[in-house]
């Protein structure tokens, strides 16, 4: 399963192009309007795609293809649940975003709850979704490199003689920083809408030919586990495909790098139309994903679960179609990671630098800074990528503890949307609240049974459950505080 020259060619044109689009974005950034918010002038259908694009990453292909393979149809339920999701979040959330009149999520929150909060939100989602863009650069660099033959004897090579992930890491680290220094959110939009035909044309590739290979659809499903066409699995039940669409709902309408894509576009109309398109894509775009691993099951049932979107896509493309596989899973894991670096460095900027440090700075200044910021961001993701073989385990513990932030952290934004008025104890007591209610269910009852065989199902109904309860006692406390007054009055 190795790559020929045609597929490092086509690797190697996926690079230049990404860096090209960089270089030819980069006369657009006159301010940090541009930088940040494309100038509020992108194409809703572009914002979509690059939305669509953000939530992708090779976990895609990796983890929830190994669903697909090891369970079979509920891996496609998950992942056209996240589209529901979407229409949801656009219908609710999207235009009421672009109608508030801000350049970014960070200036909402700062105007509505105060600087300290900001800082406290700032600072706790970029350590949270850079662990998860490291985590995801790690992992496709994993795959990819599997692929790579170099000789034991090359520089780039590990011990096997196969490329080292730690330099694979750094090419694409280095790539995506280059891209988004130069050309801010327009090298993002453009180059998630490029990343989106490389990996469509990918996929629409691999599907009739695995089948083909896999003898016809009658035959594929003969040969399926009956279980497999199940919408629910033991580990994943209806409750938590419930509750798996109310998350989404929530990270989709408020979690920043989604938020940029709705403020990014003229009007408030363009920003449903951008997540109702990006809602459509999630829903009709899974079953071409997950066919491949799903078929590779009845070619080989004793594959790597995790590798088996890749196997499928090798057994079947000719010379050159492993290239674009991997370039399409590179792309995947770019996209995401490219908008996070946006999203933050607009974040530090704008309202860290442009505001607490050095109010009244030039937007020139702001503008160098936010460079340097990107690359500072672009390299910390880069380490924490190198580190994670020697942490073990621990990144998993970390990525449990801290999707356990994810609704404090964009639901009193949510919140703040429709209720008036707010203050800083709505968000400190949603985010108090569900770091207690979190670390109870983490560390004093872990060794419950009943805990144990209902944690992820547990897991949302704290990351959900509690900050709307938060929320709401606390409206609920000063509305009755302030009648309470107006009557003394």
């Amino acid at each position: 399963m190795n790559m020929s020259l045609i597929d490092y060619a086509v690797l190697f044109i996926f690079f230049i192009a990404m860096v090209f689009i960089g270089h030819v974005t980069s006369k657009k950034m006159v301010n940090t309007r541009e930088m940040y918010a494309a100038g509020g002038k992108s194409p809703w259908w572009m914002s979509g795609i690059s939305s669509y694009m953000t939530m992708f990453s090779a976990g895609t292909f990796v983890v929830f293809g190994g669903i697909a393979y090891r369970y079979g149809v509920v891996s496609i339920v998950l992942l056209m649940t996240i589209g529901i999701s979407t229409f949801i979040a656009g219908y609710f959330f999207a235009a009421r975003w672009k109608s508030q009149g801000f350049d970014s999520a960070a200036e909402f929150i700062a105007h509505k709850y105060g600087k300290f909060v900001l800082q406290v939100f700032t600072w706790l989602g970029m350590v949270t979704r850079m662990i998860g863009v490291a985590i995801a650069l790690y992992s496709v660099s994993v795959v990819v490199c599997s692929l790579i033959p170099l000789g034991k004897e090359n520089i780039l090579a590990n011990a096997e003689g196969m490329m080292s992930v730690n330099y694979m890491i750094l090419i694409v680290g280095i790539v995506l920083v280059m891209y988004t220094f130069m050309g801010g959110l327009w090298a993002v939009l453009l180059t998630d809408f490029t990343q989106f035909i490389v990996l469509t044309f990918s996929v629409l590739i691999v599907v009739p030919l695995i089948i083909s290979y896999g003898g016809g659809i009658e035959t594929i499903i003969a040969k399926l586990p009956a279980e497999h066409f199940s919408l629910t699995h033991n580990e994943y039940t209806g409750w938590f495909i419930f509750g798996w669409l109310l998350t989404h709902v929530f990270k989709i309408g408020g979690e920043w790098a989604f938020v940029q894509r709705y403020l990014c576009v003229a009007t408030p109309i363009d920003a449903k139309k951008s997540a109702y398109l990006f809602g459509a894509l999630y829903v009709l775009t899974p079953v071409l994903w997950m066919l491949p691993p799903i078929v590779y099951r009845t070619i080989d049932p004793t594959a790597n679960p995790e590798q088996a979107y890749i196997l499928a896509a090798n057994m079947v493309l000719p010379a050159g179609g492993t290239g674009l596989i991997v370039a399409s899973m590179l792309a995947a894991t770019a996209s995401m990671a490219s908008g996070e670096l946006n999203v933050f460095s607009g974040a530090l900027t704008t309202e860290v630098y442009g505001k607490i440090i050095r109010p009244g700075s030039s937007d020139r200044t702001l503008l160098r800074v936010g460079k340097f910021v990107t690359v500072l961001l672009g390299s910390i993701v880069i380490l924490l990528s190198l580190a994670i073989p020697y942490l073990g385990g621990a990144e998993k513990v970390v990525i449990l503890i801290t999707t356990l932030f994810v609704g404090p952290m964009v639901m009193p934004a949510l919140w703040a949307l429709y209720v008036k008025p707010v203050t800083k104890w709505h968000a400190w007591l949603t985010i108090i609240g569900t770091g207690i209610m979190g670390l109870l269910l983490q560390v004093a009852f872990k060794d419950s049974e009943w805990v144990k065989v209902n944690l992820p199902v547990l897991n949302l109904v704290v990351g959900i459950g509690t900050p709307l309860l938060m929320l709401q006692c606390t409206t609920l406390y000063l509305r009755k505080k302030q009648q309470a007054l107006t009557s003394v009055v």
